[in-house]
């Protein structure tokens, strides 16, 4: 097998490519992870807003029994 420099050029972009594809998936990937993560943490905190002001309530719906 011989090759030359301009197959081992070639290869060398062809792997940079790979390599830049890679990169552009894993930030998509992490961009949409961090928007759900965040999302996510906001909800909770409202829920939590709501959950502890339905309980305040039921307790003292409870006391006026």
């Amino acid at each position: 097998m011989n090759i030359n420099n301009e197959d081992i050029a070639k290869q060398h972009i062809l792997d940079l490519r790979q390599e830049v594809e890679r990169c552009q998936l894993a930030t998509k990937w992490t961009l949409t992870r961090k928007t759900t993560d965040h999302a996510t943490v906001a909800a909770r905190k409202a829920d939590g807003k709501w959950k502890s002001l339905l309980e305040t309530i039921i307790m003292m719906g409870r006391r006026m029994l």
